[in-house]
């Protein structure tokens, strides 16, 4: 049966795990995305590894694969994404990478030059745009969104949306966390605010122990057993 349009997208991450990849930073980027994540290095460590690789890419809806530093972990979940079919995206830091082998130059690749930066070209917006946007209650958000600092309020939805995926309340004092380094003002914070509302996936804005989630936008965990 296929999954319902309007839950948010499972999605394995193949990424390095050591320097110079700065894991941290690039985790806490997809956090801030609705998206149920799942890591190589997550839930099951008692099987062999490919086993729970394998596991792990056949049950999500995609994947995707930093292919920056050419990690050989990285290239082996891609190698078997491509070997089982499943869908699967490239990320690029042109910053880091080189060269790319010839047997895959010609596949599409999203391309960003900063883990951390808010700006067109960082990693949270390429993402948003190519991958995020398109999905039901996104592009409703961003067609209800007004054209000042458009995209930073687009990601201050996105960021209020994946709070709740491991929360079940968000105080005005987290959506000013939430907000930082968009700068953007109280108005604007209450725009997004407004929509969520009105797009009846957040409820409770006004209450003393915060909004919490009116819709169910994210699949179940995923058991992997």
């Amino acid at each position: 049966m296929a999954r319902a349009p309007f839950l948010s997208p499972t999605v394995f991450v193949g990424c390095p795990y050591g320097p110079p990849f700065n894991l941290r930073a690039f985790r806490g980027t997809l956090e801030r995305l609705p998206i149920a994540w799942y890591y190589a290095d997550t839930r099951l460590r008692s099987r062999h590894l490919l086993s729970n690789l394998t596991t792990y890419i056949r049950a999500v809806d995609y994947c995707i694969f930093d292919l920056s530093l050419w990690n050989p972990n990285v290239s082996l979940e891609l190698g078997l994404a491509e070997g089982l079919g499943k869908k699967y995206y490239i990320l690029v830091n042109r910053r880091q990478s080189k060269d790319v082998p010839s047997d895959i130059r010609g596949i599409q690749r999203i391309e960003y030059s900063s883990i951390e930066s808010r700006e067109t070209d960082g990693l949270l917006p390429s993402i948003a745009r190519y991958l995020v946007r398109g999905q039901t209650h996104p592009r409703h958000i961003w067609d209800r969104l007004s054209s000042t600092n458009r995209d930073k309020k687009f990601y201050l939805s996105l960021a209020i949306l994946a709070h709740f995926r491991d929360n079940k309340r968000l105080s005005r004092g987290e959506i000013t966390r939430l907000s930082k380094g968009l700068y953007l003002r109280k108005a604007a914070q209450d725009e997004v605010l407004d929509i969520l509302e009105e797009q009846r996936l957040v409820s409770a804005i006004g209450s003393r122990l915060g909004a919490k989630l009116a819709k169910r936008i994210y699949p179940r965990l995923l058991e992997l057993a």
